[in-house]
């Protein structure tokens, strides 16, 4: 090695070809509609195989290309609404990610402005697909009813679900709630799987994600889109109002992974980076009371500076 010269990563070893990367890819992201409460956690592994790809030298599009060109064929020629639903989850959840990180490498970007554009495009991209597929029903309604229909057709495990004095009614109208602010779910989601990437790109030999999650930062615009968001959310009409609520939750979500940033960086090396310890936060943090204390902390810190006070002790990403 030349004198002064920085030591470079190892590139990542090819352990299958682009075709077998995006084959492993697509059955991983079926496991999402095919396994009950399991298939939740295991799609969000999908993007690793065609980061893997993208690790080794090649473009990230030899392993996925094939694989949405016969998802959106398969569209065309069935029209088939589950298909359409397969086809936009598997490019939000295993591809955009992917996408982003290789925009990613040839940007400056910060993680916070990484984690924005994930979120707010998932968010756009879901948005646009309801607003297509209920045309010229109000998006946020077609929604809603499709979920009343589909709670209709499921009235007993509600009923389970909701027991108690007015848990019913309570249930159907978190239900109703969520489907309304499904862009925003389906952001969320996506963001979790992208985070879960990020501190492993460096292990793939990738020049990126290789900072403490504790040190954390949101996008410094990002006040912008919660301004748009509650403004429009109180005083547009439909189906702006819709658009500005799911902004308004998207933007409060990235804000939660800042007050989350925050909170480990207090517990410090020994206890932020336990994993127990860690789990326990975010399952707390789950709770939406607590998730909005933490939202509020991301965006109190984004002014103030909560951390200029406390130094963070290291540690390595678990």
């Amino acid at each position: 090695m030349a004198s002064g010269q920085a030591p470079q990563a190892p590139p990542s070893p090819r352990l299958f070809g682009p075709g077998v990367a995006g084959l492993f890819s697509l059955l991983v992201f079926a496991s999402l509609p095919l396994l009950p409460i399991l298939g939740v956690f295991l799609a969000l592994l999908a993007p690793l195989p065609l980061v893997h790809v993208m690790a080794g030298g090649r473009t990230s599009f030899l392993a996925w290309g094939w694989v949405a060109i016969g998802l959106v064929s398969a569209v065309f020629l069935f029209r088939a609404p589950w298909l359409v639903a397969v086809c936009v989850g598997y490019l939000l959840v295993a591809v955009w990610p992917t996408v982003s990180v290789e925009s990613w490498l040839r940007r400056r970007w910060t993680t916070g402005r990484w984690a924005a554009i994930v979120a707010l495009v998932a968010m756009g991209v879901v948005a646009a697909v309801a607003t297509g597929m209920f045309w010229p029903t109000l998006p946020g309604e077609g929604l809603t009813q499709l979920v009343a229909r589909t709670m209709a057709g499921a009235s007993e495990l509600v009923k389970a679900l909701g027991e108690g004095a007015g848990g019913e009614e309570l249930m159907a109208r978190a239900m109703r709630t969520a489907a309304y602010l499904t862009p925003a779910m389906a952001a969320m989601y996506v963001l979790t799987g992208a985070l879960w990437l990020r501190p492993r790109l460096p292990l793939l030999g990738l020049p990126r994600g290789g900072e403490p999650f504790p040190l954390y930062t949101s996008e410094e615009w990002l006040p912008v889109g919660f301004v748009v968001g509650g403004l429009g959310w109180v005083f547009a009409p439909e189906p702006y109002k819709w658009l500005a609520a799911n902004l308004l939750v998207t933007v409060l979500g990235l804000y939660f992974v800042h007050g989350l940033a925050i909170i480990l960086f207090y517990l410090g090396r020994r206890f932020g980076m336990n994993r127990w310890v860690r789990l326990g936060v975010v399952v707390l943090a789950l709770q939406i009371p607590v998730a909005l204390v933490f939202s509020a902390l991301g965006i109190a810190d984004t002014f103030f500076g909560l951390r200029r006070g406390g130094t963070y002790d290291g540690g390595r990403e678990a």
